[in-house]
């Protein structure tokens, strides 16, 4: 069985970007989508998903706290933070996010990130300058 996506980012074009990155894969699956927080919790009481991943700026709230209250919601949920700002790394692992990712990272990066997290590891990308 493949890994099941919850996708969540304000940025129609990045968000479509990424799911069809991931629906390359063939053990990845993107079964929802969102552009809010309020979308993201609304989505995740509806389907059934393994992975959550995040943009950590939303326009009605954060990532962060999104990813808290996901966990809180749906304990076996992992989230996987994608940002552009590294200096949310440790907030991310405070808010119980499994994984981080750095939104300038190449494809196959967000992909082996995804696959980590989903089988209950953790992946923190590293900064390369």
């Amino acid at each position: 069985m493949g890994i099941r996506i919850l996708l969540v980012d304000d940025h129609e074009l990045v968000r479509q970007g990424i799911a069809d990155l991931l629906a390359a894969e063939a053990d990845l699956e993107v079964v929802g989508q969102a552009a809010t927080v309020a979308e993201a919790l609304a989505r995740a009481d509806q389907i059934e998903a393994d992975v959550a991943v995040l943009d950590v700026r939303m326009p009605d709230g954060n990532g962060l706290d999104l990813c808290r209250e996901l966990r809180a919601r749906r304990p076996r949920l992992r989230c996987l933070v994608l940002t552009s700002d590294d200096g949310s790394r440790a907030d991310a692992i405070t808010a119980g996010a499994s994984g981080f990712v750095l939104k300038q990272v190449l494809g196959m990066t967000l992909v082996d990130a995804v696959r980590t997290v989903g089988a209950g590891g953790s992946f923190m990308d590293e900064v390369h300058h």
